[in-house]
């Protein structure tokens, strides 16, 4: 079964932690959102973790009749500039 964000808000993680009881709604639910994401990912190797994330970044957009534009830094083989 694939636990949903409801799920996590009722975790007692959230529901018991003395921060969580007095912090806003939206903090709450962003906290459960990532819990969600850490069980969805463990386990996963970098690049797997990263195809993940694109996948459901990509979803989301066309779900919700949005374009994108990216860059794959990893095939331009960008160096990093020391200053």
């Amino acid at each position: 079964m694939i636990k949903k964000v409801d799920d996590y808000l009722n975790d007692p993680g959230i529901l018991d932690d003395p921060e969580m009881m007095e912090a806003p709604e939206c903090v709450r639910e962003i906290h459960a959102i990532r819990l969600k994401l850490q069980d969805e990912t463990a386990g996963m190797t970098t690049e797997e973790h990263v195809n993940y994330i694109n996948r459901k970044a990509m979803a989301f957009l066309e779900q919700n009749g949005m374009s994108h534009l990216y860059v794959d830094f990893a095939k331009q083989k960008v160096e990093p500039v020391l200053i």
